[in-house]
């Protein structure tokens, strides 16, 4: 019995039904809210709430949220990577200030969060 290649068929066909899957996977529609997780609890702030202040370990770390999600604009840590890191736009998106322990995630979407993987 004689294997026969793939053909632009047969990889037009797995490419499809790969799309068919992403689009089908929850949480793909438009983000609610940003969940902002701090030693003080986690806040849950509507998209397009402004700027607001975080307290931390290190010092105050300054938090935007705008129309499309969140971004840390200021914080007192030495690296600035959290600031560097830029808007979370997508649900399930993190940036996070590990040195003042502050965290932004944005959460929601039309399908509401739900499962996003099961393991046997």
């Amino acid at each position: 019995m004689t294997r026969r290649a793939w053909g632009p068929a047969d990889i037009a066909l797995v490419a499809a039904l790969a799309l068919a899957a992403v689009a089908a996977l929850p949480g793909g529609g438009s983000p609610g809210a940003v969940e902002v997780l701090s030693p003080g609890g986690a806040a849950l702030w509507p998209l397009g709430a402004g700027r607001r202040e975080v307290a931390g370990p290190l010092g105050v770390t300054v938090v935007e949220v705008g129309p499309r999600g969140g971004r840390v604009v200021a914080s007192p840590c030495a690296g600035q990577v959290c600031v560097r890191a830029g808007e979370v736009t997508r649900p399930g998106q993190v940036v996070a200030c590990l040195p003042n322990r502050v965290a932004v995630r944005l959460v929601g979407g039309a399908s509401g969060e739900g499962v996003d993987a099961v393991a046997r």
